[in-house]
């Protein structure tokens, strides 16, 4: 199946074309780095990954930027707050997210963009928007004249009723948008000069001035959360089309929300959940997967039921894979229909749900035939390929826990008298030690040729 994307812009899924026969160019929009960021904000970051792996395994090179929103209200008041400067907050909050980003295995971006590092070139922008007769200053501050860009509504009716940003400044219309904001006493140290006055760039001219650079304002995939699609992305592109008459991307893809309690989870509500410490009390990879297991379109409500049963899968995956040489490079990724079945879930909009599914049904099939003793190498190399094709999606698996470990004494004395409870026909008492050994660390599969232990990872 050919790759297929839901584009925001048409609100229907679209076969995938590349600007360039093999290149493909993405921008997703990054964290603000006044705090550290949160698992709802990481279901949006782990969606980038995905979307890029899925890329790489039909053939693409990608070229990937995901920028760091270092200018920002929220930070100048951190910094207020703690009486600091402006580069302690940022650096110390864009190397928590670069730290857990690793963690998770979010593959590194091409291009980390920090909005300071652009302001001389969004003063330039700003000038070149102006001279267009598309901007007008008011009191120091820059605004976006919608009224001068028809096309302005590309996401949404603006004719409805729309939250509008910076009320108070004399707007000529209510849903113009600022590009440049004029120093406030609040403000303090914090400004750049500009013939309009001391200031500093808006939201959405920073990550239009990064793609106009980077990317020449002209990208295949634009990524973000749906509560950016407006009104960030509409300003985003208003400028860049403004500007330069053709589309700043031919793709839009948006994540829904994780939500707390039905609630989209924010830190301005105060009901998000800290990702270090999820990941210190269940496991990067259990995180991950959680983040990936449910469709990106689809509104996630978090509980931990649900990693309890993302690290149930996972080792019901550790468990399968110990029965191959999982760190064999020699073995090539020749797709048979069940790998297949994968890919082709996997490019219908990045439907990891069902890839999933697609993956366990092969497990499952397989552990028959394990247990059977009916499993031939043509199976085995299969199975090889299909581990190595999921992890090359999720990233979950881990050679180095597929060794065989020493069984402890202890262990082995409960097998002995598990099995001898099984050929007494004694259940109750079999899964009675079936629990001991799961509490002590391990798991215990009955299989035709006996019982198979192996540890918990």
């Amino acid at each position: 199946m050919s790759l297929k994307l839901y584009n925001s812009l048409s609100s229907k899924k679209e076969i995938f074309k590349s600007i360039s026969d093999k290149k493909v160019k993405t921008y997703g929009c990054g964290p603000t780095v006044y705090n550290d960021p949160h698992i709802g904000n990481f279901r949006t970051f782990v969606f980038y990954d995905l979307l890029n792996r899925v890329l790489q395994l039909n053939g693409y090179e990608t070229e990937t930027a995901v920028n760091i929103t270092d200018i920002d209200d929220k930070i100048i008041d951190r910094v207020n707050q703690e009486n600091t400067s402006l580069k302690e907050i940022t650096s110390k909050y864009e190397l928590s997210f670069m730290e857990l980003s690793k963690s998770l295995k979010i593959l590194p971006n091409n291009h980390n963009p920090r909005a300071t590092e652009y302001v001389e070139e969004m003063i330039e922008f700003i000038q070149a928007l102006i001279d267009q007769n598309l901007a007008y200053e008011m009191k120091g501050n820059i605004f976006f004249d919608i009224e001068a860009y028809p096309k302005y509504g590309k996401f949404v009716n603006i004719n409805d009723e729309l939250e509008t940003e910076d009320n108070e400044l004399l707007k000529r219309n209510r849903n113009d948008f600022t590009l440049w904001k004029a120093k406030k006493d609040s403000d303090g140290e914090i400004f750049w000069n500009s013939e309009w006055g001391k200031g500093r760039p808006g939201w959405h001219t920073e990550c239009a001035v990064m793609i106009k650079t980077l990317f020449d304002g002209r990208l295949d995939i634009h990524c973000g959360g749906i509560d950016l699609k407006f009104p960030h992305h509409e300003n985003e592109s208003a400028q860049i089309e403004a500007l330069q008459k053709h589309n700043l991307s031919n793709y839009w893809l948006h994540a829904e929300h994780l939500n707390m309690d039905d609630e989209k989870m924010s830190k301005s509500l105060g009901n998000f959940i800290d990702v270090n410490n999820l990941i210190e009390n269940n496991g990067s990879d259990v995180v991950r997967l959680f983040l990936l297991s449910a469709h990106y379109r689809t509104k996630v409500s978090f509980s931990q039921k649900k990693l309890d049963e993302c690290k149930k899968m996972i080792e019901k995956i550790n468990r399968f894979a110990k029965n191959f040489k999982f760190d064999d490079q020699s073995i090539e990724l020749k797709f048979s229909d069940d790998h297949n079945l994968f890919i082709d879930a996997l490019n219908d909009d990045l439907n990891t749900p069902e890839a999933i599914g697609v993956f366990f049904s092969f497990i499952s099939e397989m552990n028959k035939k394990i247990a059977e003793n009916s499993i031939n190498e043509s199976d085995k190399e299969k199975s090889l390929v299909f581990l190595k094709l999921f992890n090359s999606i999720f990233a979950i698996l881990d050679s180095n826990n597929f060794q065989d470990h020493k069984i402890p004494k202890e262990i082995q004395t409960l097998l002995i008298s598990r099995q001898e409870a099984r050929e007494n026909q004694d259940w109750k008492l079999s899964d009675s030690i079936r629990d001991k050994i799961e509490s002590l660390g391990w798991h215990v599969e009955d299989t035709s040729s006996g019982q198979k232990p192996s540890k918990k990872n």
